[in-house]
């Protein structure tokens, strides 16, 4: 049966009819959800199905898009079954988290839900839990209003049952008094109305609430003293206080529509007040048609708190922009500050530098006009100096001798020294000249070259703004791409931490098996040649029985005497060992009754002696140096559990070990006492009857296989010889 039921299950959660039923509702409470959020607002929780992401934030159609029936995919379909599944516990879980705020909004009695934050991760009964404890509180909160309504109903209802009687009496003035009953009654009923008060803010709801009880006490009042004054011609009008509330009404109205307009909004109160223009010009309203206001009114104040709220969502991200933006501008306010304050020192050196080179270039002028005027009066006076030589020539030429043309000579040669003196101090003052006037146009070239630097320098601060802001988007790219490189890394580490460890524990598991291997090796090769022993001494056995037997009953020999006897030696031999055996473990018993029966009832028995005195002489001759050792290898044996054979390694170990002891009690007391000689029947009976002792035997048949068969070969041919 629960084969055929996991089989039926196995086969729903492959069934298309089942996926697109479990489609169609996620798509009903989605819908049912954002009818919700249409009143209360949109309700953030992290999603129960994606922890990580917004409940009321998942792209459902994307969802169901992506996990759908697949024909040929059976696993996919199987997995998208399960997701399906566990969003519809999602969207169930939200669904209630949105009736937790609507709750608690009916019981805060506020119109337009607060603006609401991401709230704490929330598992389903903890969700559960506080949906119940809302509805509690709301089912309390309206006991505690029932109460409160009955006094003011039994207190309505005596001028009710007057305004009936009077309009018994009163047929024809049925018409115009119902209006005024109509009015009347509207008080209490929007009074009442919790979709109406709930409608309005809390100031003005209480003003409300407040006025009309006064004013629904009053007009009761008024209406038990005017009633019997109406007539058809003085019919009542509404009472001031559903004027004033209409009236204040019609202004909050006026003010939420102009608001919705101002603000691009669509209005639903502005539709309801074209729809009931006509009455609202000839009468006052009744109380369904300000419950269908308040609830228009209350959609349109819905509507303005949720495009504020997403209003005040744009605006903070934009406030933190304009403060970095700000941030940033002062920045660079002082980089140009700085800037500027370099360009002015750059300014005002080249201003200094241009006032030097000024006074400088003045100077080199001044000094050059000097130098010119030097010259030129320089090159007067040659010239008159040239002109007197002349006339003086004339004059010598004519008056002098020839020592005053000498003279003269010299002096003409003094000034063209002269001359060509004052022309290269004119030549160094032009070449001066010409230095200055390039370090003049140096300057300003340098100072053209500022100004290209300046601007290339303002073209190299918007591009580095400019860069400033890809490397920061770039910067932000890379960390995300480094956050995830890191992520990856840590499951790749991990990842190579778990393969590490499991292949230690591999190599591990397979050194165990390979010590297991050999220690199985090694036992199987000591089994297999014990195994050989074994059938070595049951054919020495078989071959060479006990030499007391019947005749007829005698297996034939082998045809050499010496190589008989000294099989028969050996397996007698055997037979000693296993008896000795026996008669050790004899004594023990018997020692150990003579001693519980010394405990009951102090008798002495003497020891009976259970081996023949000649047998034991032969036997300890024949075999004197190896009886301490298999002694020991069958001790040994005895303490061992027959379910554990004797190994070739156990048995050697023994024997070294029990190698250098003395000889046995019996062997020693040998000289003293002597045991009786068995019967041929007590010797099989011995043999037969301690079959468990099969291990000790086989190792005392290998220890004389091996050791001592060539010692009674030697003494059987030594006897034959005499």
């Amino acid at each position: 049966m629960e084969g055929l039921q996991d089989g039926k299950m196995a086969h729903l959660l492959v069934n298309q009819t089942c996926m697109e039923s479990l489609r169609k509702d996620i798509t009903d409470l989605q819908g049912t959800i954002i009818s919700v959020f249409s009143r209360v607002g949109a309700v953030r929780f992290p999603s129960w199905k994606f922890p990580d992401k917004v409940s009321c934030d998942l792209d459902l159609v994307a969802l169901l898009e992506r996990y759908d029936f697949a024909e040929n995919d059976p696993e996919f379909t199987h997995h998208s079954h399960v997701v399906l599944l566990e969003l519809v516990i999602d969207r169930l879980l939200l669904l209630l988290q949105s009736f937790t705020g609507y709750t608690e909004n009916l019981i805060s009695e506020q119109v337009v839900p607060p603006y609401r934050g991401t709230g704490p991760s929330m598992s389903i009964g903890l969700a559960v839990t506080k949906y119940w404890d809302n509805m509690l509180k709301l089912g309390a909160l309206y006991q505690q209003l029932t109460a409160e309504k009955r006094p003011s109903k039994e207190e309505t209802s005596s001028p009710k049952r007057s305004l009936q009687a009077v309009k018994s009496e009163n047929e024809p003035s049925k018409r115009c008094s119902s209006e005024c009953s109509e009015s009347c009654v509207t008080l209490p009923s929007f009074r009442s109305s919790p979709l109406t008060l709930s409608a309005i803010s809390g100031p003005l709801r209480n003003q409300l609430r407040v006025s009309l009880d006064e004013k629904s006490a009053g007009g009761a009042n008024q209406g038990s003293r005017s009633i019997h004054s109406q007539t058809i011609e003085s019919c009542p009008e509404p009472c001031d206080a559903c004027r004033k509330v209409q009236d204040s009404l019609r202004e909050v109205g006026d003010a939420v529509i102009s608001l919705c307009n101002g603000q691009n909004l669509p209005s639903s109160l502005s539709r309801f007040l074209e729809m009931v223009e006509e009455k609202l010009n000839q009468k006052s309203l009744t109380a369904v048609d300000l419950s269908y206001w308040a609830s228009e009114q209350s959609k349109d104040l819905s509507r303005i708190n949720k495009h504020l709220q997403t209003l005040v969502e744009s605006i903070n991200p934009l406030k933190k922009e304009l403060m970095e933006s700000e941030k940033e501008k002062d920045k660079l306010k002082k980089q140009l500050e700085t800037f500027e304050n370099r360009l002015q020192e750059e300014k005002e050196k080249q201003k200094q530098q241009k006032k030097e080179m000024g006074l400088l270039f003045e100077k080199k002028n001044a000094e050059s006009l000097q130098l010119v005027a030097v010259l030129k009066k320089d090159k007067e006076d040659l010239h008159n100096k040239e002109d007197k030589s002349h006339l003086l020539l004339e004059r010598d030429l004519k008056m002098v001798d020839k020592e005053e043309m000498i003279k003269l000579e010299d002096q003409v040669r003094t000034l063209a020294h002269q001359l060509e003196v004052a022309n290269q101090h004119l030549n160094w003052a032009t070449m001066e000249l010409d230095k200055e006037k390039a370090k003049v146009e140096s300057v300003l070239r340098h100072k053209e070259s500022l100004q290209a630097k300046q601007r290339a320098l303002m073209q190299q601060l918007d591009d580095l703004d400019q860069q400033c802001e890809q490397l920061k988007a770039s910067l932000a790219e890379a960390e995300d791409a480094q956050f995830v490189m890191k992520e990856n890394l840590k499951e790749l580490q991990q990842e190579k931490w778990e393969l590490h460890r499991h292949l230690e524990e591999q190599q591990k598991l397979t050194e165990r098996v390979e010590q297991e291997k050999r220690t199985l090796e090694l036992s199987a090769s000591e089994l297999g040649e014990l195994i050989q022993e074994f059938k070595e001494r049951e054919q020495l056995l078989v071959s060479f029985p006990d030499l007391h037997i019947p005749v007829e009953a005698k297996i034939e020999s082998t045809g050499d005497v010496l190589e008989d006897m000294g099989k028969q030696l050996q397996a007698n031999n055997i037979r000693i060992s296993v008896l000795e055996e026996e008669n050790v473990r004899l004594r023990i018993a018997v020692a150990k009754m003579k001693q519980a029966m010394q405990q009951e009832t102090p008798k002495i028995v003497s020891p009976t002696q259970l081996w023949v005195q000649t047998v034991a002489n032969h036997a300890y001759e024949d075999d004197r140096m190896l009886l301490p050792t298999e002694q020991s290898v069958f001790l040994e044996a005895e303490a061992r559990s027959p379910n554990k054979p004797i190994s070739i390694g156990s048995a050697a170990r023994s024997r070294s070990q029990h190698g250098s002891r003395d000889d046995p009690p019996s062997r020693r007391s040998s000289s003293r006492q002597r045991p009786k000689p068995f019967s041929e029947e007590a010797v099989q009976k011995a043999v037969f009857t301690f079959s468990c002792e099969d291990a000790a035997v086989s190792a005392y048949a290998r220890v004389k296989g091996r050791g001592r068969g060539l010692g009674p070969l030697a003494r059987c041919a030594r006897n034959q010889q005499k």
